[in-house]
This record gives structure tokens, sequence and C-alpha cells, in this order.
């Protein structure tokens, strides 16, 4: 098979960056000069965009409840540079409150539990989990803990 074609088949999965194919091309044995050119090519079509893929990230990250720390983090960890994610994220037309994203999985850890029976060492414990879990997310520590002081007086 064609390296080209090779590629346009991984790509019609779903979108790659322009790295994400290269290591795939590469792990099928394809020469560097084969790998160059064919994502050239397939970069001057638009098969492959890093930028549009930088923005149906970003998308597709706060539907699924992400901070923008992580979104950032894991765009880069596919090869898009930091300069292109900068650019992308001030371009956005619309970037949801980070605030009201974390206070909606705050609310969701703390539902059922009687926040009036808990004990000062309990309140800790409850306060650490939900800042852990809202930094893995990717809000940063200023909306962790205002998240956790709007949710435990």
């Amino acid at each position: 098979m064609d390296v080209r074609q090779r590629a346009v088949n991984y790509l019609n999965i779903k979108p790659r960056t322009c790295m994400q194919v290269k290591k795939y091309l590469s792990g099928k044995g394809c020469s560097d000069e084969e790998i160059l050119e064919a994502v050239k090519e397939l970069e001057e079509y638009h098969y492959i965009d890093d930028r549009r893929y930088c923005r149906l990230y970003f998308e597709y990250g706060f539907e699924k409840g992400r901070g923008i720390a992580r979104i950032k983090r894991e765009l880069g960890e596919k090869g898009i540079s930091r300069d292109i994610i900068e650019s992308e994220y001030e371009e956005l037309a619309e970037v949801p409150d980070q605030f009201e994203m974390a206070l909606v999985i705050g609310e969701d850890m703390i539902r059922g539990v009687d926040m009036e029976a808990l004990e000062y060492e309990e309140r800790g414990k409850l306060k650490a989990k939900i800042g852990r879990r809202l930094m893995t997310r990717g809000f940063s520590p200023e909306v962790a803990y205002k998240v956790i002081g709007a949710l435990i007086k």
C-alpha cells in the first residue's frame, strides 16, 4: 500500500495532527522522505490541518468538562505547537466559564453528602478530593479554591 493511501486511511478514522500521522507512518516502516512528501501533500489539501484540529479539540474538551490547562497540555502532547495552541485559544468565539464548569463537577461530588454531619477532618478530606479532581480536569488552583469555598463552608 502506498504511503499516501495509508495516511488517508488513518485520517478517515478521525482527524489527526501532523505529528500523529508522521508517527503512524513511521511505525508502518515508511521512509522519512516518503512520510515528509505524503504529509506535505496532505497538508496542502487540508487533510492534515493542525489549526483546525486545535479548534475542534478545544470544543471537544469543553464538552467533556475539561479545563483549559488540560486541553492545552493534551494538544501539546499531540504535537501541536504552543504558538498554534495559544493563537487558536485567543480566536475561540466562546470559552465556557471555568468556574461554572468546575462548580458543576464539585456539586456532583458532594451530591448526597450531609455537610452538617461531617467532622472537621472529613471536611478537609472532601476539600482535598474536590481539589484533586478539579486539578486533574485542568482547572487552575484559583478556580479549584473558589469552588471549594463556594461548596464547603
